[in-house]
């Protein structure tokens, strides 16, 4: 097994990712493979390698993955016989999604290990808080959840931003045509109006703004067609963001100024460390001061324009998908140690296998859940979570 010993030599990656149902996106694992194609052809040392256990479907929630490991659970060990041998010659591990692998297996992987997840803190007690300290580094997709990371005892955390998608904004935009083109849709979101942990926000905006775009599920003007998305946002001149709970942390982020619309968003303080505040974006901390800052800059249009050129330029500057991958290679090479060979020709997975082989009867009684899953409704958590967790899948947020 090779280890990284230079920030100048190229890193050998192994990445990690989901493949789950889509009517919407048809296959997700294609997608995965066009992004993992593009940072190749950057220059990337880059493999893919599906996570997901008999796929497509959901991630194992945090009590069935354990009992699954401890039990020995014959897919998900496969599945780990199977990246094991994928890991050979590789120095990198990146579990893109951060989804399926037990913490006790990670630590004994014998490359830098690091866990990407954009799904906090909403269903951080099923996902990343269980296992998120076992990595060498967390890439948090949050901004606003990095001392969260901390206190679960993580060794190095940084913030990976969604950043741009290839195919969410028209490289046709130009500054000119920001500036001075014409623009017929006052506001414009895509995003769902049905989220316990928004509706009301989202209601109080519909009744202020009563003829805006806003398109998904809950929205009287319902789901606006793929084919039809980038048409809608070269139209539109300032787009509300409005998130579940901390953040900023969709897509929406940075799509929006990446197509000359003006981002107006919540969590206005962690919005302040990926734009100026003012002059690329403008951020609030209630549906309030919301409503007044769209009402403000659709009367004051000279200012809109300049805020959302500049946001415009910083988004296709620092927040395309290759720029965002070199970053987070860049942090992980920054904190890269050698690596111990294992001492053994038998793998972790098969280890396990042989253990647990030993007293599945003993372990189904110490793992109940196994039999009676204790998470009330768990595939449907599990797919609320898979739902989410497609934003990260390099598809729309929205």
């Amino acid at each position: 097994m090779t280890a990284i010993t230079s920030q100048n030599t190229k890193p050998k990656i192994l990445f990690g990712y989901s493949y789950f149902k889509s009517p919407s996106y048809q296959n997700a694992e294609q997608l995965y493979q066009n992004y993992i194609n593009r940072l190749v052809n950057a220059g990337f040392d880059v493999e893919g390698f599906c996570l997901t256990l008999n796929p497509p479907g959901p991630p194992v929630l945090w009590e069935q993955l354990d009992a699954s490991w401890h039990l020995g659970n014959k897919d998900l060990l496969q599945m780990y016989e199977r990246l094991e041998a994928k890991l050979e010659g590789k120095d990198i591990l990146i579990n893109g999604p951060g989804i399926n692998l037990h913490p006790e297996f990670v630590e004994r992987l014998p490359v830098y290990t690091v866990f990407q997840c954009f799904d906090d803190p909403e269903s951080s007690h099923l996902l990343s808080k269980p296992v998120a300290a076992a990595y060498d580094m967390c890439l948090v997709g949050n901004i606003a959840e990095l001392d969260t990371y901390r206190s679960w005892g993580c060794k190095q955390v940084e913030w990976s931003p969604m950043g741009l998608q290839s195919d969410i904004y028209d490289p046709n935009i130009t500054e000119d045509s920001i500036l001075n083109g014409e623009r017929d849709i006052d506001l414009f979101m895509m995003g769902d109006r049905l989220a316990r942990w928004r509706k009301k926000r989202m209601d109080q905006l519909g009744r202020a703004f009563p003829d805006a775009h806003f398109y998904g599920r809950g929205w009287p003007r319902g789901k606006l067609p793929e084919s039809e998305q980038l048409g809608y946002l070269r139209r539109a001149k300032i787009g509300p963001n409005i998130h579940n709970s901390t953040g900023p942390i969709n897509y929406r982020t940075f799509y929006l100024p990446a197509n000359g619309v003006m981002l107006v968003c919540d969590n206005k303080k962690h919005l302040g460390e990926i734009y100026q505040l003012g002059k690329e974006a403008v951020g609030f901390d209630s549906i309030d001061e919301c409503v007044d800052l769209c009402r403000y800059y659709l009367d004051h249009d000279t200012e809109r324009r300049q805020i959302a050129a500049a946001g415009w330029k910083r988004s296709l500057q620092d927040y395309n998908e290759i720029t965002v991958f070199q970053r987070n290679i860049t942090h992980i090479q920054q904190h890269m140690t050698i690596r111990r060979q294992r001492q053994t020709h038998t793998t972790i997975a098969l280890q396990q296998s042989k253990l647990t082989a030993k007293s599945t009867f003993a372990k189904m009684l110490l793992h109940p859940q196994i039999l009676k899953p204790t998470v009330k409704k768990p595939f449907v958590v599990a797919m609320n979570i898979a739902r989410k967790l497609r934003s990260h899948a390099l598809m729309a947020h929205r």
